[in-house]
Protein backbone atom coordinates (compact mmCIF):
# COMPACT_ATOMS: atom_id res chain seq x y z
CA UNK A 1 0.00 0.00 0.00
CA UNK A 2 2.77 2.13 0.80
CA UNK A 3 4.36 1.95 -2.56
CA UNK A 4 1.33 3.34 -4.28
CA UNK A 5 0.74 6.20 -2.08
CA UNK A 6 4.90 7.26 -2.24
CA UNK A 7 3.94 7.14 -6.36
CA UNK A 8 1.15 9.38 -6.11
CA UNK A 9 3.30 11.92 -3.53
CA UNK A 10 6.02 12.26 -6.22
CA UNK A 11 5.19 15.05 -9.10
CA UNK A 12 6.68 12.47 -12.08
CA UNK A 13 4.36 9.87 -10.21
CA UNK A 14 1.27 11.69 -9.71
CA UNK A 15 1.78 12.89 -13.76
CA UNK A 16 2.19 9.40 -14.81
CA UNK A 17 -0.64 8.32 -13.29
CA UNK A 18 -3.53 11.15 -14.35
CA UNK A 19 -2.04 10.34 -17.81
CA UNK A 20 -2.42 6.68 -17.53
CA UNK A 21 -6.53 7.32 -16.38
CA UNK A 22 -6.60 10.31 -19.07
CA UNK A 23 -6.01 7.15 -21.53
CA UNK A 24 -7.71 5.14 -20.01
CA UNK A 25 -10.86 7.25 -20.01
CA UNK A 26 -10.38 7.87 -23.81
CA UNK A 27 -10.96 4.34 -24.71
CA UNK A 28 -14.09 3.88 -22.40
CA UNK A 29 -17.00 5.82 -24.15
CA UNK A 30 -19.03 6.28 -20.51
CA UNK A 31 -15.67 8.19 -19.10
CA UNK A 32 -14.57 9.94 -22.42
CA UNK A 33 -15.64 13.68 -21.34
CA UNK A 34 -13.02 12.84 -18.15
CA UNK A 35 -9.82 11.80 -21.31
CA UNK A 36 -9.31 15.56 -21.56
CA UNK A 37 -8.87 17.17 -18.22
CA UNK A 38 -6.88 14.27 -16.78
CA UNK A 39 -4.42 14.67 -19.61
CA UNK A 40 -4.17 18.10 -19.09
CA UNK A 41 -3.87 17.42 -15.93
CA UNK A 42 -1.02 15.66 -16.68
CA UNK A 43 1.01 17.67 -18.35
CA UNK A 44 0.03 20.87 -16.55
CA UNK A 45 1.93 18.87 -13.33
CA UNK A 46 5.12 17.30 -15.11
CA UNK A 47 5.58 20.84 -16.99
CA UNK A 48 4.76 22.89 -13.61
CA UNK A 49 7.43 20.58 -11.67
CA UNK A 50 10.05 20.31 -14.21
CA UNK A 51 10.26 24.39 -14.04
CA UNK A 52 13.76 25.30 -12.71
CA UNK A 53 12.26 28.08 -9.92
CA UNK A 54 9.25 25.72 -8.74
CA UNK A 55 12.00 22.86 -8.10
CA UNK A 56 14.29 25.36 -6.57
CA UNK A 57 11.34 26.48 -4.15
CA UNK A 58 10.83 23.31 -3.21
CA UNK A 59 14.42 21.91 -2.72
CA UNK A 60 16.32 24.80 -1.09
CA UNK A 61 14.66 24.62 2.10
CA UNK A 62 15.74 21.08 2.44
CA UNK A 63 19.10 21.55 1.15
CA UNK A 64 20.42 24.69 2.47
CA UNK A 65 18.99 23.76 6.08
CA UNK A 66 22.65 23.00 7.29
CA UNK A 67 25.83 24.93 6.19
CA UNK A 68 28.61 22.63 4.31
CA UNK A 69 31.48 21.43 6.99
CA UNK A 70 34.15 23.78 6.21
CA UNK A 71 36.25 23.62 9.27
CA UNK A 72 36.02 19.57 10.92
CA UNK A 73 39.07 20.49 13.01
CA UNK A 74 36.72 22.62 15.03
CA UNK A 75 34.91 19.42 16.29
CA UNK A 76 38.15 18.25 17.84
CA UNK A 77 35.97 15.88 20.12
CA UNK A 78 34.78 14.07 17.05
CA UNK A 79 36.62 10.11 16.55
CA UNK A 80 33.71 8.95 14.06
CA UNK A 81 32.24 9.90 10.39
CA UNK A 82 29.03 8.23 9.66
CA UNK A 83 28.11 8.13 6.17
CA UNK A 84 24.64 7.09 5.28
CA UNK A 85 24.36 4.66 1.73
CA UNK A 86 22.45 6.04 -1.45
CA UNK A 87 22.17 3.29 -4.49
CA UNK A 88 24.68 1.20 -6.02
CA UNK A 89 23.98 -1.52 -8.47
CA UNK A 90 25.57 -4.90 -8.84
CA UNK A 91 26.13 -5.18 -12.93
CA UNK A 92 29.59 -6.80 -12.96
CA UNK A 93 30.16 -5.06 -16.33
CA UNK A 94 30.75 -1.90 -14.38
CA UNK A 95 33.70 -0.83 -13.44
CA UNK A 96 33.54 0.17 -9.11
CA UNK A 97 33.11 3.60 -9.32
CA UNK A 98 29.98 3.23 -12.22
CA UNK A 99 28.29 1.39 -9.99
CA UNK A 100 27.57 4.02 -7.33
CA UNK A 101 24.54 5.85 -8.01
CA UNK A 102 25.61 10.20 -8.14
CA UNK A 103 24.41 10.32 -4.53
CA UNK A 104 26.12 8.04 -3.56
CA UNK A 105 29.37 8.87 -5.15
CA UNK A 106 28.99 12.46 -4.18
CA UNK A 107 28.93 10.85 -0.32
CA UNK A 108 31.74 8.93 -0.74
CA UNK A 109 33.80 11.89 -2.18
CA UNK A 110 32.80 14.30 1.11
CA UNK A 111 33.43 11.04 3.20
CA UNK A 112 37.12 10.78 1.86
CA UNK A 113 37.80 14.84 2.09
CA UNK A 114 36.38 15.01 5.41
CA UNK A 115 38.62 11.79 6.42
CA UNK A 116 41.83 13.64 4.90
CA UNK A 117 41.18 16.60 7.22
CA UNK A 118 40.36 14.30 9.93
CA UNK A 119 42.95 11.23 10.00
CA UNK A 120 41.63 10.67 13.69
CA UNK A 121 38.17 9.17 12.93
CA UNK A 122 36.80 6.01 11.77
CA UNK A 123 34.62 5.48 9.32
CA UNK A 124 31.10 3.65 9.82
CA UNK A 125 29.10 2.94 6.13
CA UNK A 126 25.57 2.46 7.18
CA UNK A 127 22.45 1.22 4.97
CA UNK A 128 22.14 -1.30 2.03
CA UNK A 129 24.37 -3.83 2.21
CA UNK A 130 25.44 -3.73 -1.88
CA UNK A 131 25.70 0.02 -1.42
CA UNK A 132 27.98 0.25 1.65
CA UNK A 133 30.33 -2.54 0.00
CA UNK A 134 30.55 -0.45 -3.22
CA UNK A 135 30.66 2.64 -1.29
CA UNK A 136 33.76 0.84 0.99
CA UNK A 137 35.50 -0.52 -2.02
CA UNK A 138 35.94 2.91 -3.66
CA UNK A 139 36.60 4.76 -0.32
CA UNK A 140 39.83 1.75 -0.42
CA UNK A 141 40.53 2.44 -3.69
CA UNK A 142 41.03 6.23 -2.80
CA UNK A 143 43.59 5.46 -0.15
CA UNK A 144 41.72 5.17 2.87
CA UNK A 145 42.99 2.39 5.45
CA UNK A 146 40.51 -0.94 5.52
CA UNK A 147 41.04 -0.79 9.42
CA UNK A 148 39.54 2.81 9.61
CA UNK A 149 36.26 1.31 7.45
CA UNK A 150 33.40 -0.28 9.50
CA UNK A 151 30.07 -1.43 7.73
CA UNK A 152 27.04 -1.45 8.86
CA UNK A 153 24.46 -2.91 6.45
CA UNK A 154 21.61 -4.67 8.68
CA UNK A 155 19.59 -1.12 8.31
CA UNK A 156 16.86 -0.48 5.29
CA UNK A 157 16.23 3.33 5.95
CA UNK A 158 17.40 6.10 7.31
CA UNK A 159 15.71 5.53 10.83
CA UNK A 160 16.78 1.85 10.83
CA UNK A 161 20.39 3.28 10.72
CA UNK A 162 20.19 5.56 13.54
CA UNK A 163 18.86 2.82 15.59
CA UNK A 164 21.42 0.44 15.17
CA UNK A 165 23.90 2.91 15.30
CA UNK A 166 22.64 4.26 18.73
CA UNK A 167 24.14 1.44 20.11
CA UNK A 168 27.51 1.30 18.24
CA UNK A 169 28.05 5.08 18.90
CA UNK A 170 26.46 5.82 22.38
CA UNK A 171 26.94 9.09 23.45
CA UNK A 172 29.94 10.01 21.52
CA UNK A 173 29.21 12.68 18.86
CA UNK A 174 29.57 12.26 14.69
CA UNK A 175 29.94 13.68 11.52
CA UNK A 176 26.80 12.82 10.02
CA UNK A 177 27.40 12.76 6.04
CA UNK A 178 24.20 12.31 3.17
CA UNK A 179 23.24 14.04 0.76
CA UNK A 180 21.61 17.77 1.89
CA UNK A 181 18.02 17.25 0.73
CA UNK A 182 18.36 14.21 2.68
CA UNK A 183 20.19 15.98 6.11
CA UNK A 184 17.02 17.39 7.69
CA UNK A 185 15.28 14.00 8.12
CA UNK A 186 18.39 11.95 8.86
CA UNK A 187 19.67 14.27 11.68
CA UNK A 188 15.93 14.47 12.90
CA UNK A 189 16.41 10.72 13.51
CA UNK A 190 19.73 9.98 14.90
CA UNK A 191 18.92 12.85 17.52
CA UNK A 192 16.04 11.48 18.45
CA UNK A 193 17.90 7.88 19.11
CA UNK A 194 20.57 9.98 21.21
CA UNK A 195 23.26 10.51 18.75
CA UNK A 196 24.80 13.92 18.44
CA UNK A 197 25.19 14.62 14.82
CA UNK A 198 27.23 17.15 13.30
CA UNK A 199 25.55 17.76 9.78
CA UNK A 200 27.84 17.19 6.94
CA UNK A 201 26.00 17.87 3.99
CA UNK A 202 26.63 16.98 0.33
CA UNK A 203 24.99 16.36 -3.57
CA UNK A 204 23.72 19.81 -3.59
CA UNK A 205 21.80 19.98 -6.52
CA UNK A 206 20.20 23.17 -6.76
CA UNK A 207 20.86 27.00 -6.19
CA UNK A 208 20.11 28.20 -2.65
CA UNK A 209 18.02 30.73 -3.79
CA UNK A 210 15.29 30.90 -6.57
CA UNK A 211 16.55 34.12 -8.14
CA UNK A 212 19.59 32.24 -9.08
CA UNK A 213 17.86 29.28 -10.59
CA UNK A 214 17.53 28.19 -14.29
CA UNK A 215 14.06 29.50 -16.04
CA UNK A 216 13.79 26.30 -17.88
CA UNK A 217 12.03 23.19 -18.47
CA UNK A 218 14.03 19.86 -17.39
CA UNK A 219 13.85 16.20 -16.51
CA UNK A 220 16.68 17.53 -13.78
CA UNK A 221 14.37 19.29 -12.40
CA UNK A 222 11.56 17.53 -12.09
CA UNK A 223 13.54 14.76 -10.17
CA UNK A 224 14.94 17.06 -7.75
CA UNK A 225 10.98 18.00 -7.44
CA UNK A 226 10.40 14.27 -6.72
CA UNK A 227 13.05 13.98 -4.41
CA UNK A 228 12.00 17.03 -2.62
CA UNK A 229 8.51 15.69 -2.49
CA UNK A 230 9.24 12.62 -1.07
CA UNK A 231 11.60 13.89 1.21
CA UNK A 232 8.47 15.97 2.77
CA UNK A 233 6.59 13.21 3.16
CA UNK A 234 9.04 11.42 4.86
CA UNK A 235 9.43 13.72 7.25
CA UNK A 236 5.78 14.03 8.07
CA UNK A 237 5.46 9.91 7.86
CA UNK A 238 8.55 9.86 10.83
CA UNK A 239 6.64 12.34 12.39
CA UNK A 240 3.57 10.31 12.68
CA UNK A 241 5.09 7.43 13.32
CA UNK A 242 6.69 8.98 16.32
CA UNK A 243 10.28 8.80 14.60
CA UNK A 244 11.17 12.37 15.19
Amino acid sequence: MMEYLQILVVPSGLGTVLFGLGVLAMLLPKTRRLSRPLLFGSIGVLFFFSFGPVATLLFSPLEYAYPAMTEPERHGDIRTIVVLTGYASTDPDMPPSSRLSVASAFRVLETASLAQRRPDCRIVISGNADAAQAMSSQLLAMGLAAERIILESASANTAASAKNLAGLIGDNPVFLVTSAGHMRRSLAVFRRQGVSAIPVPTDHQLPSKVSRAEWNVSPFNLNASDVAMHEYAGLLWYRLTDRI
